[in-house]
């Protein structure tokens, strides 16, 4: 079975041994012709808050190889988190400038973070979370102020407070800070072997599964990695039921099953859907941080029941008017499809969690759906196409 997000091919092999799971997206990145070049990948900097989110921010993207969180753009030599001098925390993005430009890495940038905050992001104020693109040379610097000056003709609501500087040196920061968000997930790290620190912190894969722990990837990115990691799970779950069964029995199954899903993808592609969702989560959700909540407090200390009352509350001012659906989605949905008014874009069957697949096919175009429970939290459907 295989994840191609092109050219970025991972293909998943599921492991067995020790009654653990693990998957591996064996790295292609050698692949990539280097046109004549020893080393055919670029780095690009930027600050942008807490460097936790921000490596999180580019990881999912086509042709991002590896990122590092650490410090730049001040004087202070060997900063650390502690002391940090006059540095800004930021990230380190390798990338393929064949597949993605640096351009559209600005363009991660602006919607990833609120470039009108003065010297913060969200609950984090201070000097080093301030927004800054770090450039080398004069072509990167003239594609950051044109980046910034459209960036700011979009912005009605204040300055654009993003600095444009030269890049000096870039510090990585410790080990306990790289893949920030992957690390709270000791059920990903396991997926995928619980690797050594220092190949975790080099690892292409690593940088992607950090950006999905986030729930920061793009949304096709983001569904077909939750597409696989069930599936995993079910072939797992398979496995203890089944493993007194004689192996070849077994991989035979095994054989006959992908074949059947197979089958049934190709018959079921064609029927689709599109619907938009407000997410809340709550201290049952499988992954207890957001967007809204990169440490989980708020999520950890919500029950299911105030989360529902919440999802109540909103449906109220929908049915009222007070309120669209999608300006709801924007300022209260835990899911990164906030930022799109809440738009999953098209999905087909197998591509969701079950209870929200069965709702939203259930619901008529334009129809919402009541409060549905999933292993995310609880949400909010209405159909769009």
């Amino acid at each position: 079975m295989k994840v191609t997000a092109a050219p970025f091919i991972v293909t998943i092999i599921l492991c067995v041994a020790n009654s653990a799971l693990s998957i591996r997206f064996p790295n292609r990145i050698s692949e990539y012709p280097d046109g004549g070049s020893d080393q055919p990948l670029r780095t690009a900097v930027f600050a942008l808050g807490s460097f936790w989110r921000s490596e999180a921010a580019f990881g999912c993207w086509d042709g991002v190889v590896r990122t590092t969180a650490g410090y730049a753009g001040g004087s202070k030599p060997n900063p650390e988190y502690r002391s940090l001098g006059d540095h800004a925390e930021c990230v380190q993005v390798e990338y393929n400038p064949k597949i993605i430009s640096f351009r559209q890495l600005l363009d991660v940038l602006w919607s990833s973070h609120d470039s009108r905050q003065v010297f913060g992001q969200g609950p984090d104020v201070g000097d080093q979370y301030r927004s800054i693109i770090f450039t080398n040379g004069t072509e990167e610097s003239r594609f950051a102020a044109l980046s910034k000056e459209r960036e700011q003709t979009r912005s009605k609501n204040g300055v654009i407070t993003t600095q444009i500087q030269q890049l000096g040196t870039f510090y990585p920061s410790e080990p306990e800070h790289q893949k920030f968000e992957l690390k709270r997930n000791p059920f990903l790290l396991q997926l995928i072997g619980n690797l050594p620190e220092e190949e975790l912190e080099r690892s292409s894969l690593a940088t992607k599964l950090n950006g999905y722990a986030a729930e920061l990837c793009p949304p096709s990115m983001q569904r077909q990695i939750d597409a696989k990691i069930n599936d995993i799970l079910r072939k797992e779950s398979d496995r203890k039921r089944k493993k007194s069964a004689d192996r070849a029995d077994h991989h035979h199954h095994h054989k006959h099953k992908l074949s059947s899903t197979s089958k049934k993808t190709k018959m079921s592609s064609s029927e689709k859907v599109r619907a938009s969702h407000i997410l809340i989560k709550h201290q049952g959700s499988r992954r207890k941080s957001s967007w809204k909540d990169p440490d989980g407090r708020l999520i950890s200390a919500t029950t299911r029941e105030e989360a529902v009352s919440q999802l109540e509350a909103l449906r109220r001012d929908i049915d009222k008017g007070e309120a669209t659906f999608q300006q709801l989605a924007t300022q209260h949905s835990h899911c990164s499809s906030a930022k799109r008014g809440g738009d999953l874009g098209p999905f087909g069957r197998g591509q969701m969690q079950k209870p929200f697949e069965e709702a939203t096919f259930a619901l008529k175009v334009g129809e919402m759906s009541d409060i549905v429970d999933t292993d995310s939290g609880v949400h909010l459907i209405i159909r769009t196409a």
